[in-house]
């Protein structure tokens, strides 16, 4: 993968059309328009803003509550609502497909304000658990989300990643869920016990004074549970068991695992080592959590969070505390959704196949499976209830869990509230959300810290910053666009690199008015951080592009559009491009995504053809000039149209290459408009078919207009049609 240059005006020719480069082009500012039916609330750090959901005694959403109707307190003390808004968010019409250009000038006005990140734990979940989960999210893509929402997929281990709206990006999402797979993989030595025993022993077990430092969730709260404090000797209610370190060297003695002389020093070592393995695994599973939060804080409207997990204990780290944190800045519920379903048997641990030497007792027994169904995802139920979600748990119907968080995500209300002085910025914040009509339930986060974790500063290594600005780094992730800097963006498929590359140019324009420029004596100068990201959907491999970037407006100029050019080698399948622009005096940022298709080897096709009202010099003295790359598709009346294309895959006569090719503009209400006959192509010096026109847009009216180009390989006699959209129109956004 290699940088293009950065140039003033980028220069694609026959030759050229590999080649990435920057282009300037003087355009007219577009205004980005803030969309109406979803949250204002101001932009003060104070203000905390919580998302309730309330529900009638039979479980449905409760629309056309007022402000009057709810009670917030915090600490147990009343709190004044400072800002309510309510919304009962209706699926919008089927979209328009996707079009060649994708913009972040609709951003949200195209989106029913709902928000769905799925976060499939797979680094805790086993092989044999994939298929429920591939068969819960298949069935929720296909009857629980509707049209305009937005949906990320992604593993803990990071190995599976694509965001879509739905209905458009739904076959691209079930494409995507065929990789994920379980990767926890059980040890079945005898010498090994649970997760909750080595918990227990390594941390507890000599250490009674244990941290109280975890989320308090209270009885009260809608959907909630009372974890029960840790004790020295943690006896399982019911069980009149000792403590849990006896339980497994009496268990080990009676396997002949140790003798009495070494069995305490031998379960203890192996508790430790059990341990720091789960930490390790949990450690994961909440970073890809926090980070999953941090890119749904760029989103509007009703997000959810969907953990599909076996869960987690509940050990009292400061990770649970930080991943609350980050949903309340992100504004998002956590869901758990415990993949064990309903659980049969006793969990002894990862030995339960070890055979019958050395099994617990029935007594034992009993007292292991509460600790597998309850004990060993405390943590992610805790997490949930403390966020404003809730678990499904004890059930293999996963879907029906799933369908009940989207029909609870479509009527939802927004209160916002100053927390009252007293506690520090890390300290833990009771929350209760209710309403004064009886027969009601209220769904609400428990509680806050006002610590922020989000926007860490960038480490820097030798006076560079490693890696781009947390945040850029946070909108590379969303699902949705951010529209701080209008932009649009498509990609330029080109010629074959090898058998699995093919050249691809993420193209994308920005509005430079919306930039802070610094005035120089030549003209004004802007600095902005540009991050490039391209994902094969097929494979999961991504590649990407960070840079900071000079915007120069030329002395007696306007701030227009200008654009950036990106190159890459993308294997064959659909891809996905997603671009983010950040001022870095203002701090305005800008992203869009686009996705597109890379033909495979040995199939007759076009590169993406270049539609454009511009053209630039000749690279040299005798040449003509050439089209000029951009990415707008709408052009001023009058003026000229140029194309430009190259044919790949053609069969060859002789080592020669025999190529027609015309074209035709179609008004949108099916006339033609102009025609350019069929005519051969001659082969460049390289063996190159490359085809450039003009045509005359004198006399055509405004409206949309398809162009049709017409290419037939007369050695095989494969015949292509390729259709392009624009629009002619007296106010050209591009110019």
């Amino acid at each position: 993968m290699r940088r293009c240059p950065d140039k003033t005006i980028a220069r694609i020719g026959a030759a050229a059309l590999g080649l990435g480069a920057v282009l300037a082009v003087a355009e007219r500012p577009v205004a980005a328009q803030a969309p109406r039916d979803l949250p204002t609330f101001p932009s003060q750090v104070e203000l905390i803003t919580v998302d309730a959901v309330v529900l009638d005694s039979s479980g449905k959403p409760v629309p056309d509550l007022t402000k009057e109707d709810f009670v917030v307190t915090e600490d147990g003390r009343p709190q004044e609502i400072a800002s309510f808004e309510s919304f009962v968010l209706e699926a919008p019409d089927v979209p328009p497909p996707p079009t060649a250009v994708a913009s972040n000038e609709t951003a949200g006005r195209a989106s029913n304000g709902r928000a769905f990140a799925i976060l499939v734990d797979d680094v805790r979940i086993a092989p044999d658990h994939t298929e429920m989960v591939r068969t819960a999210i298949a069935s929720f893509l296909e009857r629980g989300v509707r049209n305009g929402d937005l949906v990320s997929l992604r593993t803990t281990s990071g190995d599976v990643s694509w965001t879509a709206r739905i209905p458009e990006g739904t076959e691209d999402l079930l494409a995507v869920l065929g990789r994920i797979k379980g990767r926890d993989v059980p040890l079945q030595s005898i010498d090994s016990m649970s997760e909750y025993e080595a918990f227990q022993i390594a941390n507890r077990e000599d250490s009674p004074a244990m941290s109280a430092e975890g989320l308090a969730v209270p009885a009260s709260g809608a959907g909630g549970r009372t974890p029960a404090a840790p004790t020295a000797q943690t006896d399982v209610p019911g069980t009149g068991l000792g403590a849990t370190k006896e339980r497994v060297k009496n268990r080990w003695l009676t396997a002949l695992l140790c003798i009495p002389a070494n069995c305490d020093g031998l379960v203890r070592a192996r508790a430790m080592e059990i341990d720091a393995k789960r930490r390790t695994r949990t450690g994961l599973t909440l970073a890809a959590v926090q980070r999953e939060l941090a890119a749904l804080a760029l989103d509007r409207g009703r997000k959810s969070l969907l953990l599909l997990s076996d869960g987690f204990l509940e050990d009292f780290g400061t990770e649970l505390r930080e991943a609350a944190a980050a949903s309340r800045e992100a504004n998002t519920a956590i869901y758990f959704l415990d993949l064990r379903g309903l659980i049969g048997k006793p969990g002894f641990g990862t030995a339960k196949d070890a055979g019958g030497f050395g099994l617990p007792a029935p007594l034992e027994q009993a007292g292991m499976r509460f600790e597998d169904s309850v004990l060993n995802s405390g943590g992610a139920e805790t997490l949930a209830d403390a966020t404003g979600g809730f678990s499904v748990r004890h059930t293999n119907d996963l879907v029906g869990g799933m369908e009940r968080i989207a029909r609870e995500s479509r009527v939802f209300y927004l209160l916002g509230f100053y927390p009252p002085p007293g506690k520090t910025a890390r300290e833990w914040r009771n929350l209760q959300v209710s309403v004064r009509r009886p027969g009601l339930k209220v769904r609400a986060r428990r509680g806050y810290t006002l610590q922020t974790e989000m926007d860490a500063p960038r480490v820097e290594k030798k006076g560079k910053p490693a890696g781009p600005d947390p945040v850029v780094a946070r909108a590379l992730e969303a699902a949705g666009d951010v529209a701080g800097i209008p932009m649009r963006a498509m990609a330029y498929v080109l010629e074959p690199r090898s058998a699995e590359r093919v050249h691809v140019l993420v193209a994308a324009e920005l509005d430079a008015s919306r930039l802070s420029l610094e005035r120089k004596a030549d003209g004004e100068v802007g600095r902005v951080e540009v991050s490039v990201v391209a994902v094969s959907r097929d494979s999961g491999r991504g590649f990407r592009h960070d840079d900071v970037s000079e915007v120069r407006v030329p002395a007696g100029e306007t701030p227009g559009w200008r654009a950036l050019v990106r190159e890459f080698e993308l294997p064959p399948g659909v891809g996905q491009a997603r671009v983010v622009v950040r001022d870095v005096a203002s701090g305005a940022m800008g992203s869009v995504t686009q996705r597109f298709e890379v033909p495979g080897p040995g199939v007759l096709r076009l590169s993406t053809p270049i539609l454009t009202d511009r053209v630039e010099p000749a690279p040299d003295p005798h040449g003509v000039p050439r089209p000029a790359l951009a990415v707008h598709r709408v052009f001023a009346p009058g003026g000229g149209l140029y194309v430009q294309f190259e044919v790949f895959g053609a069969a060859r006569k002789q080592g020669s290459p025999r190529v027609e090719a015309g074209l035709e503009l179609w008004t949108a209400d099916g006339h033609l408009a102009r025609r350019v006959d069929p005519s051969l192509i001659a082969a460049d010096a390289g063996g190159r078919v490359v085809r450039e026109m003009g045509l005359s847009l004198e006399g055509m009216g405004e409206g949309p207009y398809d162009l049709v180009l017409d290419v037939h390989d007369e050695v095989s006699g494969a015949r292509l049609k390729h259709r392009e959209t624009f629009r002619l129109a007296r106010e050209v956004a591009s110019k």
